[in-house]
């Protein structure tokens, strides 16, 4: 658990930000893969007994993010339908498409890999969709969530008729002490997963 004091001043974040981010990025090599192996262990557990979750958004991790790719592959070989993150050129805009183990990757904006997606290809409604799993650079114990700052996951998930059931994916050590400080956009999670286990939070509304 870090030891910083939050504040529930929006202004904050940008330092919560900076903070959080350099202490992940000093996990060690063998530390993350030892995390990942539970990591996904852990969301099998905590997903058993959501069979009906059919169609699921994931994000494809940078180099210092929670790696789900091994659940990915364990989904594809359970016949789950899988949907990344392309983030479009306006301010804010994402959809999720289609990835499959045929879908080729590509480079997307801020170096983010990508389906390769061509016009044809449609992007999933959000009120389709069953479960996100969504990276994060801190949370707190009342299911708030700290991202990067460019608000895709919110804007998102905000214009969505009917949310999904969204799932923070990370590392122990991106649990914040004290609540983080949120704004009335900021999505709440309704779970998170790290190495040591499955947090769930108060049912959210749908």
């Amino acid at each position: 658990m870090t030891l910083q004091h939050q504040s529930s001043d929006p202004a904050k974040k940008p330092a919560l930000r900076r903070l959080f981010k350099q202490q992940r990025q000093g996990l060690s090599a063998h530390r993350r893969a030892k995390s990942h192996e539970k990591i996904m262990q852990h969301l099998n557990e905590l997903l058993a007994a959501q069979t009906d979750a059919r169609h699921i958004a994931v994000y494809l991790a940078t180099a210092d993010e929670a790696d789900l790719q091994p659940w990915i592959e364990y989904a594809w070989s359970n016949a789950k339908n899988l949907y990344a993150p392309v983030v479009g050129k306006t301010e804010g805009h994402m959809r999720f498409y289609p990835r499959t183990q045929a879908t080729p990757l590509r480079q997307g904006r801020f170096k983010l890999r990508e389906p390769a997606v061509t016009e044809s290809v449609l992007a999933i409604d959000p009120k389709c969709l069953d479960l996100a799993l969504v990276p994060l650079l801190a949370f707190d114990l009342h299911g708030h969530r700290l991202g990067m700052g460019g608000g895709f996951y919110d804007r998102y998930f905000a214009q969505a008729a009917r949310r999904p059931k969204i799932i923070g994916i990370g590392y122990e050590m991106q649990l914040a002490e004290y609540a983080l400080p949120i704004e009335p956009w900021d999505i709440t999670l309704d779970a998170v997963v790290t190495e040591n286990g499955a947090r769930v939070f108060d049912a959210q509304p749908t």
